[in-house]
């Protein structure tokens, strides 16, 4: 079995740690390049999500790169996510590749774990855990990292630290490869991030990123956005993070679960459907970082995602009730980092002078 899957930011990491673990061959997807893209594209519905399209680009390289077997995330929710694994498997297989497909359900932990049970060939219940704990526990080492440098750039003392920085802390964890090592890997990681020089007096916006959760952990589709506002300076905070996601499942994160209630409380009077996957989140998460003093929203969504449009529609009304301004930004194949960033930056100026 040689397994491959899509990429989706830091995850790509964790989860080549977690099959190696379970002992198996496992070839990391090229990266997501504007190629990928539009493979995707020319093989998808016109108005399929463009998370769909550039997941079927990054299959189609896989596959033809030698891979057997495709592991794609899928969930509960009411968004048309639970559908590209059955749609992607139907196009895959009429353009005669041959391959297993496996969803991997993250709503579901018990389900989660069996599916990983399935890649062991056999392998006890306990070996799966083990492996299973292990390739989260990486991932949450990974999006600490992350969350670092997305504080620090926007205050670094020279332009680049703080990337450099990364870097150097993904290849430190990306290394380990037992469990026992983790622990101080992460520890040696942290502190490279911890060096980066900073101003620290300095005055700078503080802007949360909210939207769909492809969009916002990949940065090849994103067009590095959160680096961007960065270097703008910056501070920049994520609402979605997977590894606080799954931990919430699994029960093991009180103080996510908490958040999320508030969250959910507070887009009520605007979407009363909590489960509308993101749409409902996104109204819920720009609400909470206005009372949490952030001094702007981006919104980010994949061009025709129904839950995030939604979320887009109401918008304007957040921004006039709670006074702080929110910008939308939808994605799909035709759009290009030039045209961002002149968004961003006429953004960051309105935040500047607010």
């Amino acid at each position: 079995m040689r397994v491959s899957f899509p990429h989706m930011g830091v995850l790509t990491l964790a989860m080549k740690s977690l099959f190696e673990r379970l002992g198996q061959e496992c070839l990391v997807a090229p990266p997501v390049t504007q190629k990928t893209v539009a493979l995707g594209s020319k093989h998808s519905p016109e108005l399929a999500c463009f998370p769909f399209k550039a997941t079927l680009g990054t299959m189609i390289e896989c596959l033809e790169l030698g891979a057997d077997t495709i592991v794609m995330a899928t969930s509960n929710g009411n968004c048309r996510l639970g559908f590209y694994w059955p749609a992607q498997q139907v196009i895959l297989r009429n353009l005669g590749y041959d391959f297993l497909m496996l969803p991997i359900n993250y709503d579901s932990p018990l389900g989660f774990l069996a599916e990983f049970k399935r890649f062991g060939g056999g392998s006890s219940w306990p070996r799966v855990l083990a492996a299973f704990l292990f390739g989260l526990r990486k991932l949450l080492a990974f999006e600490e990292i992350e969350a670092i440098s997305m504080r620090t750039r926007a205050r670094e003392r020279t332009r680049g630290d703080s990337t450099k920085a990364y870097r150097t802390a993904l290849r430190i964890l990306d290394k380990v490869t037992s469990p026992g090592e983790l622990g101080a890997a992460r520890r040696k990681a942290v502190r490279r991030m911890r060096e980066i020089e900073v101003v620290s007096d300095r005055k700078v916006p503080r802007v949360k990123v909210i939207g769909e959760a492809f969009m916002l952990m990949e940065s090849s589709l994103n067009f590095q956005l959160q680096n961007t506002l960065g270097e703008m300076g910056v501070e920049v905070e994520r609402s979605y993070w997977l590894g606080q996601r799954i931990m919430r499942a699994i029960r093991l994160d009180r103080a996510g679960r908490k958040h999320a209630k508030w969250v959910e409380r507070e887009a009520y009077p605007y979407m009363r459907y909590p489960d509308l996957c993101t749409g409902s989140q996104s109204i819920g998460e720009a609400i909470v970082a206005a009372k949490e003093g952030y001094d702007g929203v981006v919104l980010l969504m994949p061009f025709t995602c129904a839950p995030e449009v939604l979320a887009q529609s109401l918008a304007s009304r957040v921004t006039r009730e709670y006074d702080i301004p929110i910008l939308p930004v939808a994605i799909d194949e035709h759009s290009d980092s030039g045209g961002l960033r002149t968004r961003l930056e006429a953004y960051t100026d309105l935040l500047k002078l607010r």
